[in-house]
């Protein structure tokens, strides 16, 4: 199915001196971070929001592509915003986060708000993808297979809260660029003692893609100066367009404003 132009499409909003580089999941596009971005924009914040190489196209696609390549899109990305604003600020969803986190161990940007980033898959069963590359080219999206019903009632509500036009977001996955995923979590878990800005760190307690104790894993390892640990009861793996999504928005401005306004 072709995607609609504008779910698909990156996006850039112009505002003050601070960018924020919204990055979207694994699989996903950037219509995922546009409600969040267009909150953020009318609220004053400088946004950009990439759309990761293999993306918002198709599954064939995007198993051309891999970690080092996303990476790249994602460096690019801070280039583009230190050409107008003084302090860059990764905001990333799942993979997205991973990526911020990625960004800022290399130090390259100046604060972080990572949303449901993975150090570890809920379904254990990605773990042994290899087994399965010489008979299957793609798999369907993970989730894990121990979750409670309540988790999945919870995570199907906040699905189905989300407007249908809202997301495109591929339903099969290719199996090289899963284990091109794993593997760059595995290098920035290792990596995540050289973490020093500020961090904004949010999870959802029901998500059924990326296993809740991630977060923990997270706050465990950097050295962040400031950071602030947020569990979010009532939204699904897909934060940033479920029930609580208005008061994500907030909580990031509010993030913002501490941490890289000028004290007046």
């Amino acid at each position: 199915m072709k995607p609609q132009k504008r779910l698909v499409e990156p996006f850039c909003f112009p505002g003050n001196h601070v960018g924020c580089l919204l990055i979207h999941g694994f699989s996903g596009s950037p219509s995922e971070m546009r409600y969040l971005g267009e909150g953020l924009a009318n609220l004053g914040w400088t946004v950009l929001g990439i759309k990761l190489s293999g993306h918002g196209t198709t599954p064939e696609e995007m198993s051309k592509t891999r970690w080092e390549d996303w990476a790249g899109d994602a460096e690019a990305g801070v280039s583009e915003l230190r050409k107008t604003c003084t302090k860059v600020i990764g905001i990333g969803l799942s993979m997205g986060g991973l990526l911020a986190l990625h960004l800022a161990a290399l130090g390259l940007i100046d604060g972080i708000v990572s949303m449901n980033s993975p150090m570890l898959l809920a379904d254990r069963r990605t773990r042994y993808l290899r087994l399965i590359r010489p008979f299957r080219e793609f798999v369907g999206k993970p989730k894990s297979p121990k979750a409670t019903t309540a988790s999945l009632r919870s995570e199907s509500r906040s699905e189905s809260f989300q407007l249908k036009p809202e997301r495109f977001v591929y339903e099969k996955i290719p199996v090289d660029s899963l284990i091109s995923l794993n593997k760059a979590i595995r290098q920035v878990r290792h990596q995540l003692y050289k973490i020093h800005c500020p961090a904004l760190l949010m999870q959802s307690r029901t998500d059924t893609t990326v296993a809740p104790i991630s977060i923990q894993i997270i706050s465990k390892n950097i050295r962040a100066r400031k950071f602030e640990v947020l569990y979010w009861e009532h939204s699904g793996h897909i934060l940033t367009l479920g029930p609580e999504r208005d008061e994500v928005v907030l909580k990031i401005h509010e993030f913002l404003q501490e941490f890289c306004l000028p004290e007046s």
